[in-house]
């Protein structure tokens, strides 16, 4: 950043501050709460994002020491949602302190650009964001500001990340949180933290259901006119259901956000991990797509749509309109030739897919993963009066375009001369103006038909083509002559590895001596495992539907009882997890190995690394 053509004095003494440590590249933002600068760490060479405090902060001694405790008790958290702190300084007037740059954007900016989450993301983002506040709150640590503009998305894994710790406790101290100073503020605060009251971590876990509230609906639950209005509102005020205004939340999550919202301290979450805990009952473990699935699935769609809007915007018109042969055997090799082409890719699109060891029964599975997320995207969107806004509107412009388009045709037809013939004699001008006009038409009705299709309907109608009879049907014509995989089924990672094996070179197959035994041997653990979940699963049941005792050493061994079952349950699930992985590494392995861009000794890592788990 060029700091000498600059008239900012903040950056003027930041950068004289932090000269020989860091170089400032450029301004990422700045508000209420102060600027934050993209800088360059000169020794470690990595970007760090400095953030500079308001100069308030800087006035009195007593307060920026606490600033510079606070923060220094930040920086010593090491958590994967939470931005780390690097270290904390101050120099002339200037507060400021080094944390990791994120790149992703804010939730906020996510919300105003994309609409609502869905629903998978939503939870995931509650999730990940209640983990920090647990961590934190058992360091005693309160955050005090949980906002959007707190909670960074990183752009390539989709992590969300809190930060800020510790600022608005120092900011609260110093008496310049003036109304209107913390812009937005008072919309995600406790009524305790409103009133003035004493704050723990509920406190926070209130604000995170605000946040939740504003993530599911990109709409606030109380507005008003002042900062002092909004503040009452949260101390007085019930907000609109929040199903009211997203109808597809499930109904667990729904009680999550509406206990984080209860007035009353005590009625909400009491820490962190109890929220994370109802959170996980909101869904069960979602079903992991393979790339390969996913991507058949968006090209078998534009396959079909393409291959159907070519075979009914033929222009027969133009067929009509003139006597050569030409249009008749060009119209020919597009129904005989093009749109069959363009279908065909289907099926062999799945012998693709069968040469990579999946099943009809994982292709089956995978749509039907992708249809469900595929609702609740478009669920999450229409929950936006904006895009419900710009859909209409889209769709009116293109409508409106096509009958444009018709109008100029007829009106071509209707000027023109007919022949003894019986065909018509249109001037060169009239067909012209007529071809551009059907071009329009043709652009208007693909993008409407692209349009409408968004919505997931037709893609869905289609899907269930392929995940019934007829799509079995395709499959083993398309897999012909690769054994047997048109069964239905298991869950996607199951067997895939094993007939991957199976269709390696002998060659292949001999370096790797022992996999498929190891193979064999984790298949069978995991269906241990499976009828080993099922059995402490009827347990719990028997011991919950035990009658009740007035008897308290009874009680107490009943409740133990419990908490053994399930505590059992848990470490079976997270043993069938970590053998799922191992199984699905070696899988991805063997693809790498198929297709020439692995070596044996990849596949021979993953196999050790996973037969690991068979120790006990």
């Amino acid at each position: 950043m060029p700091t000498e053509a600059t008239n900012d004095p903040i950056v003027r003494e930041l950068s004289a501050a932090v000269r020989g440590r860091y170089t400032l590249e450029r301004e990422l933002g700045r508000g209420g709460m102060g600027a934050v600068f993209l800088a360059r760490d000169l020794h470690l060479d990595r970007l760090v994002a400095i953030k500079v405090l308001p100069p308030e902060l800087a006035v009195r001694p007593e307060l920026r020491e606490r600033f510079l405790r606070e923060i220094r008790t930040a920086a010593s958290f090491s958590h994967p949602n939470i931005v780390s702190v690097y270290g904390a300084e101050e120099a002339n007037n200037l507060l400021f302190f080094a944390m990791a740059y994120v790149e992703g954007e804010t939730l906020a900016e996510r919300v105003r650009r994309q609409g609502p989450l869905p629903v998978p993301e939503l939870v995931r983002l509650l999730q990940e964001v209640a983990w920090a506040l647990a961590y934190a709150h058992g360091r005693e640590v309160v955050h005090r500001d949980v906002k959007p503009d707190n909670i960074l998305l990183e752009r390539a894994t989709g992590r969300a990340l809190v930060m800020d710790f510790g600022i608005a406790r120092s900011v609260a101290a110093s008496g310049v949180t003036q109304m209107g100073e913390t812009v937005g503020t008072p919309h995600f605060m406790s009524p305790e933290q409103a009133a003035g009251d004493r704050v723990d971590g509920r406190s926070d876990l209130y604000s995170l259901g605000v946040v939740g509230y504003f993530a599911a609906t990109a709409r606030l639950p109380f507005q008003g006119e002042s900062a002092q209005a909004i503040m009452v509102a949260q101390i007085s005020q019930t907000p609109a259901p929040v199903l009211s205004r997203r109808p597809d939340l499930p109904a667990p999550l729904v009680a999550v956000l509406e206990r984080c919202l209860a007035k009353d301290p005590a009625a909400r979450f009491a820490r962190g991990e109890e929220l994370v805990e109802a959170l996980e009952q909101v869904q069960g473990r979602r079903v992991e797509v393979p790339p390969p699935i996913r991507v058949w699935t968006v090209r078998a769609d534009q396959f079909f749509r393409n291959g159907l809007i070519l075979g009914l915007m033929m222009p027969q018109a133009l067929v009509r309109f003139s006597s050569e042969r030409t249009h008749l055997a060009f119209t020919g090799i597009i129904f005989s030739v093009v749109v069959p082409a363009l279908w065909l890719q289907i099926p062999m699109g799945m012998r693709e897919l069968a040469q990579q060891g999946f099943s009809f029964g994982d292709l089956r599975h995978g749509v039907g993963a992708i249809d469900a997320e595929r609702e609740a995207v478009l669920a999450a969107q229409l929950a936006d009066p904006r895009f419900r806004r710009r859909r209409r509107r889209k769709l009116l412009t293109l409508l409106g375009g096509m009958v444009l388009a018709v109008s100029i045709i007829a009106m071509g037809i209707w000027s023109g001369e007919k022949r003894a013939s019986g065909s018509y004699q249109v001037s060169s001008g009239m067909l012209l103006l007529m071809g551009i006009a059907g071009s329009v038409g043709m652009v208007c009705l693909v993008f409407t038909a692209a349009t409408l299709a968004s919505g997931g309907r037709m893609d869905r109608r289609m899907h269930r083509i392929w995940t019934g009879p007829a799509g079995q049907f395709l499959y083993r014509l398309g897999s012909w002559r690769l054994g047997e995989r048109g069964g239905a089924g298991g869950p996607i990672t199951r067997h895939g590895a094993l007939t991957l094996l199976a269709g390696l070179e002998r060659g292949e197959r001999r370096s790797l001596g022992g996999c498929a035994a190891a193979l064999e041997r984790l298949e069978a653990e995991l269906e241990r495992l499976d009828r080993r979940e099922r059995e402490l699963v009827g347990a719990l049941t028997e011991a919950k539907a035990g009658s009740p005792t007035h008897s308290a050493p009874v009680g107490q061994r009943q409740q133990q009882l419990l908490g053994d079952l399930e505590q059992a349950r848990r470490e079976v699930l997270d043993r069938r997890t970590a053998v799922l992985g191992g199984l699905e590494n070696i899988r991805l392995a063997l693809v790498r190995l198929k297709s020439r861009l692995g070596v044996p000794e990849d596949v021979e890592r993953e196999v050790a690394e996973a037969t690991r788990l068979l120790s006990p």
